[in-house]
């Protein structure tokens, strides 16, 4: 992966922080004490858009930004599906604790996509399980693949999807991700 920096002012090529626009939504990470690295983040000035918080899927999360105002994630926790496509995946998703005073791991990247069926086939990895939002109106469904040694979370609605951001060359920032064997 390369990191560029973007100064300010910069074309964030229309990328929006906003889950109904297709493109890339965050970097996950996991961490064992996910209360106690975000208050070093805290204490730091990293600007913290939501505390630790037990989620649907039995897990803790938290999200944050980085200095260039990227949407990062803290995951504490198994997740627990309420579909499971794949119970071995599953399993080993499961196995991939960090251990107390490990750093933060690389765990999953989050997308939304227009049109499932198609972004599952185009993708080509495996479904681990799945996590609907029952309570979110607009029909949040969340799918995981196992792409790699990492999670892709996919997320799709039943509501429309703004296309994603062109890619734009010569514009610096995110554009696309690509996990590689």
């Amino acid at each position: 992966m390369l990191v560029a920096e973007v100064g300010p002012g910069a074309d964030l090529g229309g990328w929006v922080d906003d889950d109904l626009q297709g493109g890339v939504r965050h970097f996950g990470m996991k961490v064992a004490d996910i209360d106690a690295r975000v208050r070093d983040l805290a204490a730091a000035g990293v600007a913290v858009l939501s505390p630790p918080a037990d989620v649907l899927g039995g897990v803790r999360i938290a999200f944050f930004l980085d200095p260039d105002g990227a949407r990062l994630e803290f995951v504490q926790g198994d997740l627990r599906y309420q579909h499971v496509s794949a119970p071995d995946l599953a399993a080993a998703e499961a196995a991939t604790r960090v251990a107390p005073g490990q750093r933060p791991r690389f765990d999953h990247v989050a997308v939304t996509v227009e049109d499932l069926p198609a972004a599952l086939d185009g993708f080509g990895y495996p479904v681990i399980g799945q996590i609907r939002h029952h309570d979110d109106p607009r029909g949040f469904l969340m799918t995981y693949l196992r792409a790699g040694p990492a999670v892709l979370e996919v997320f799709s609605f039943d509501v429309p999807v703004r296309p994603r951001p062109l890619r734009t060359p010569g514009v610096l920032g995110f554009q696309d991700v690509a996990v590689l064997p």
